[in-house]
């Protein structure tokens, strides 16, 4: 039996934010089980930690009902949140993940991330997607977390999005591709919004992206000339987070979280 949480991610106010399950093991379990739970949670993302080595050191594994993730913040901050506030775990956290080693801590009742970040570049993709979605806008990708990103003028067009995502499936966008970001920028409570949306993993839009910040941050930094900004991804459940863009391709992710749901799983 292995304890298991659901913990609202990127919120301070249960049932909004993004879910995530959490589940505490002693060591690895076969990634089948991984897959089995994950689709029991039937939450976009379930993660599987475990000790490895040192003090404070952990193996870091994200599944969504269909298949492992290389990366994914929402559940990494849903982790962290619960080795902070249910086991009573103290000072940095290190993961060793399929993106490489992340460090979280907690700062000011907020679960810090260093991640590693990527600049979009621009591609010449503008008129197929914006086919696709129905606004026009401007087409950029990022190679190493295979994202598309769509800059697109007004808040007002991205609340209002709705389009078929199996649409994206069907399209060749001549790269690799795990997720299309739709954003634009901000106003004088927020430095820039989005949405994110993954049907290749099986995800049609997902509530809160922490991994989508790590393009979108340095993207919005460059754009705006501000190295910290706070941003706001505008799905049905909403979530803020914070992001602050470091040396050598780094970028720090902030948010709240809230535990939901405690319990074990008889496996």
């Amino acid at each position: 039996m292995h304890k298991i949480y659901q913990v609202d991610s990127f919120t301070a106010v249960p049932f909004s934010g993004n879910p995530a399950g959490v589940c505490i093991l002693e060591g690895q379990i076969d990634e089948n089980l991984c897959l089995k739970i994950s689709s029991e949670m039937n939450l976009s993302e379930t993660a599987f930690v475990w000790p490895e080595g040192p003090s404070n050191t952990f193996n870091l594994k994200w599944f969504t009902p269909k298949t492992e993730v290389k990366m994914c913040g929402h559940a990494t901050l849903a982790t962290a949140w619960i080795q902070f506030t249910e086991l009573g775990i103290k000072g940095e956290i290190f993961y060793e993940t399929l993106s490489g080693r992340l460090k979280v801590r907690l700062v000011d009742e907020m679960i810090e991330m260093d991640f590693p970040s990527e600049d979009p570049a621009r591609i010449d993709l503008d008129r197929r997607i914006g086919e696709i979605i129905g606004i026009e806008g401007d087409a950029y990708y990022s190679p190493g977390t295979e994202k598309l990103l769509y800059e697109i003028p007004a808040k007002d067009k991205l609340e209002t999005l709705s389009f078929d995502t199996k649409t994206l499936l069907k399209t060749d966008f001549g790269k690799q591709s795990k997720g299309l970001i739709v954003t634009c920028s901000g106003d004088e409570r927020y430095d820039f919004y989005s949405r994110y949306f993954a049907p290749w993993v099986g995800i049609d839009e997902d509530p809160v992206t922490g991994s989508a910040h790590t393009v979108l941050g340095p993207f919005w930094a460059k754009k705006l000339n501000k190295k910290k900004l706070k941003a706001c991804q505008l799905s049905a459940r909403k979530g803020e987070l914070e992001t602050e863009l470091l040396d050598d391709r780094r970028i720090l992710i902030r948010g709240k979280a809230v535990t939901v749901i405690r319990g074990v799983i008889s496996i």
